[in-house]
């Protein structure tokens, strides 16, 4: 019988708000915090490709409209055109027009980021803090693990370079060819009206909202060749149409994780017995369900994380008699 793979999930052992270590808080509410897509720790996720064709297209229309409107010779830059000007010297010149791109991802979408590999060295050193905090596996295919918009999730490409995320060239016309209500903040063009795309041919606006839309998932599918150690995959939740699987509490959303699905608990050897007696009262009280439990050291020959099975019993004998030892 073939059994699906586990995904796993990092976690640190910081401290939250109220001062419970974060791998504790999220196994007492069986919860985790759904990601902001702008918060992101590697600054280049969700920056799309910007290239001279795409700045010369924004910086023509921009010109051509303010001189038209205000008779502003060069709105830009003041002493001269933009257009035409090497975009990797105009210095943040994207960042703006781009903002705009990553905060309309913020607003519409929600990410949980798990990885196939809970044997790194790498994310163990950074992700637990240098062996102080726990890997959680999942089993995402559990009855009621809530999958948002692809039930195995998006394995993340890792690429050389950010042409994979390329916005039609219309996003960058200025004024915006998007059209607004002025009282609801929703879109009011018509499917049908053409606007002008790559290469100069004009495209419905149905069909560049499509190109949008997609350009957005695969921002948050595509990440720098360096990561790619993680092996991630993605859960993506649209805010309107996975709202029913995510729980809000305050301004934040979380995961819930039902019991069935948490399969195993791998405890980093440095981590605090404080925290390891709390994952075990929890595992005694029948709280978190069934999982195996593990603490993990390092492979005696190999770079390479072990993880060694243990009951409640000696993973807390463990932590509380052999580790001070050692």
């Amino acid at each position: 019988m073939n059994q699906t793979p586990l995904l796993y999930k990092y976690l640190p052992p910081d401290d939250s708000a109220d001062g419970t270590p974060l791998p504790a808080l999220v196994l007492r509410t069986m919860r985790i915090k759904a990601t902001d897509p702008r918060t992101f720790n590697d600054p280049f996720e969700v920056r799309p490709w910007f290239d001279q064709e795409r700045h010369d297209h924004f910086a023509k229309s921009h010109e051509s409209f303010h001189k038209q409107v205000a008779g502003v010779e060069h709105s830009l830059a003041g002493s001269h055109s933009m257009v035409g000007f090497p975009t990797e010297h105009a210095v943040d010149f994207g960042e703006e027009l781009n903002k705009k791109f990553r905060d309309d991802l913020g607003c519409k979408f929600r990410v949980l980021c798990l990885s196939r590999n809970p044997k790194s060295v790498l994310m163990w050193g950074h992700y637990t803090r240098s062996h102080a905090g726990v890997v959680l596996g999942f089993d995402t295919s559990a009855a009621g693990f809530p999958t948002g918009l692809k039930a195995d999730g998006f394995k993340v490409d890792y690429t050389q370079d950010r042409s994979r995320t390329k916005l039609p060239l219309a996003f960058y016309r200025n004024p915006s060819v998007e059209e607004y209500d002025l009282f609801t903040r929703r879109i009011t063009n018509r499917p049908d009206e053409l606007v002008e795309s790559n290469g100069g041919f004009c495209i419905p606006f149905s069909e560049y909202r499509r190109q949008v839309d997609e350009a957005g998932v695969t921002a948050l599918t595509t990440k720098a060749e360096d990561w790619r150690y993680e092996q991630e995959v993605r859960f993506i939740y649209d805010l309107e149409q996975s709202s029913g699987q995510l729980v809000r509490e305050n301004s934040h959303l979380f995961v819930p994780i039902p019991p069935e699905a948490l399969r195993e608990i791998i405890v980093g050897f440095r981590a605090k017995v404080e925290l390891v007696r709390e994952i075990v009262r929890l595992f005694r009280a029948g709280e978190i369900g069934k999982p195996g439990l593990f603490f993990a050291g390092c492979h005696p020959n190999l770079y390479e994380v072990q993880a060694h099975a243990a009951d409640d019993k000696y993973l807390l004998n463990y932590f509380e008699v052999v580790r001070p030892n050692l």
